[in-house]
């Protein structure tokens, strides 16, 4: 190796290993263990000496996900040649799904000429060029990939349980709450989030819409709930949009008002992974949800919850503005805030943006737009594009190719018609022989006469087959995006499919401006 050959150590450590060492059990996975091991390994040999060494850490991350920033950024200095050495503690560290990591040890560093060392494992790519990792790495992995999941059915079986206990085990608290410091299991009353919380339930009980809770919480400057996480200490990153200014809204102010936590329970399991190593979650029914009583102060009280729930269901009984699946769901923004406009249907569909209506000067545009006139200005703009390839004679080629076809399928079919004529000839013609009306000699001079024109029908047939096949295949080979552009250019109104297929986002500007992100570059 030489001397300035870049060393990556990568280190990992999952939630699950994480408490790992609590109450005496095994700490040997821990990031500063991995860490002192890696750089006594490069101390011991000669070759290391004077390398560059970058570390890589991905704490808190399951080894059955891939998609881990210190992976992916080992990955990217693989391709662009930065690197020539990765090293990790145990196979285990770098991934628990063994055909992945064996796809990278065997196939994707050896071809980025990358050396791959495993220290526990004792395995050295460059001890085994030109071969495999062999049949213990592949049983390694095999055994690192079950006891990952086996790990993560014990760590659900153990949260189950200590739920059922009442016990809260959620990262962090909903507002109007802190953690106990002495048991972290266990809630407080936060008091200047409980009042919060508290006067949200008093305005819906007594009468006042979502909408108008979020404009006078957002109009009186109240803290949200991000910015009481951080100034309690709890630095989560929140999800605000494009702008970085916070601001209640109406999805806030209805999860407070719908979270039973607030009378004093616990509720776990309302979504689960499906898989270890999962990072997308699903709903689970409430009838297996796991509810305990009792386990921490109520901020509010029976009755002023569920008078604020009968109010709440009242308005969204009333509601018959909301609607989903229209033509631009999910992919229609406000080009100042970035939030997703919302929608009304009547008198006639028109789009508006959220954030305009919970705080007035925010810069948003105020207009009702008609999703009818977005509608038919994306279209148009589409239509342009779908011309421009006509323009380059894309369509008249496929309408060419599609006439082909259909005269090609014509001619298959008569001359199948054909073959199948001369075969019963010659069947009619043989039992004309049996039965002694003709000659043998007649019977071979005829019989010649139909093979000979059959075998020039049969010719026939395998060149338009071989034809039809080929034009066939190269309409196959068409890409998805030149498919959906032939047949949008039939349509005389935008479709969701089109804007599915062809639109990233369209961002409104203002009444009379949108700016549409398209999906073209990429897929033509």
């Amino acid at each position: 190796m030489a001397y300035n050959d870049v060393i990556v150590l990568y280190l990992r450590i999952s939630l699950e290993d994480a408490d790992l060492g609590q109450d005496g059990k095994d700490e040997s996975n821990s990031i500063a263990n991995q860490r002192a091991l890696l750089f006594d390994f490069i101390g011991q040999r000669k070759e290391f000496e004077g390398c560059t060494v970058i570390e890589l850490c991905d704490d808190g991350y399951s080894g059955t996900n891939f998609e881990r920033p210190g992976v992916k950024k080992m990955v990217e200095l693989a391709k662009r040649h930065e690197i020539s050495c990765i090293m990790v503690k145990d196979f285990s560290r770098f991934g628990r799904d063994y055909i992945t990591v064996g796809d990278y040890v065997d196939q994707i560093f050896p071809f980025l000429g990358i050396r791959f060392i495993s220290v526990n494992d004792g395995y050295d790519s460059n001890d085994c060029q030109g071969t495999t990792s062999g049949l213990d790495m592949s049983f390694r992995n095999i055994v690192y990939a079950y006891y990952s999941q086996d790990l993560s059915d014990k760590v659900r079986s153990g949260k189950r349980t200590k739920a059922k206990t009442g016990s809260f085990l959620s990262p962090f608290a909903p507002i109007g709450y802190r953690k106990d410091e002495k048991n972290r299991n266990h809630l407080l009353v936060e008091e200047a989030g409980a009042a919060i919380v508290g006067r949200i339930f008093e305005l819906a009980a007594s009468g006042m819409s979502v909408i108008n809770i979020t404009r006078l919480l957002n109009a009186e400057q109240v803290a949200t709930p991000s910015q009481l996480q951080n100034k309690n200490g709890c630095y989560h990153k929140w999800w605000t949009g494009i702008s970085e200014e916070k601001m209640w809204d109406k999805s806030k102010v209805l999860s407070i008002l719908r979270d039973e936590r607030y009378l004093g329970k616990n509720i776990y399991g309302k979504r689960v992974r499906p898989e270890a190593g999962h990072t997308q979650t699903k709903p689970v029914k409430q009838s297996e949800w796991i509810v305990v009583k009792g386990t921490h102060e109520p901020i509010v009280s029976e009755d002023l919850f569920r008078a604020a729930e009968n109010k709440l269901r009242w308005y969204e009984q009333k509601d018959t503005t909301a609607s989903k699946g229209h033509v631009f769901s999910g992919k229609i923004r406000c080009g100042n805030c970035g939030y997703a406009l919302r929608r009304i249907t009547k008198p006639l569909p028109k789009l508006f943006c959220g954030t305009k209506a919970r705080k007035p000067d925010c810069g948003c545009f105020a207009e009702y737009v008609k999703e009818s006139e977005i509608a038919n200005a994306v279209f148009q703009i589409l239509c342009q594009y779908v011309r421009v390839l006509l323009d380059d004679g894309m369509f008249e080629c496929q309408a060419k190719a599609n006439d082909r076809i259909a005269s090609l399928q014509k001619q298959i079919s008569a001359y199948q018609r054909g073959n199948d004529y001369f075969q019963e000839q010659k069947a009619e013609l043989y039992d004309e022989k049996a039965a002694g009306r003709i000659t043998k000699v007649q019977y071979q001079k005829k019989y010649h006469t139909l093979e000979a024109e059959q075998e020039g029908i049969k010719l026939q047939l395998e060149k338009r087959t071989a034809e039809l096949s080929d034009l066939e295949r190269r309409q196959a080979d068409e890409t998805p995006m030149e498919q959906s552009l032939r047949n949008c250019f039939t349509s005389e109104i935008l479709t969701r499919e089109m804007v599915m297929e062809f639109v990233d986002c369209v961002y409104v500007l203002h009444q009379n401006a949108i700016h549409v992100r398209w999906r073209f570059q990429k897929q033509i």
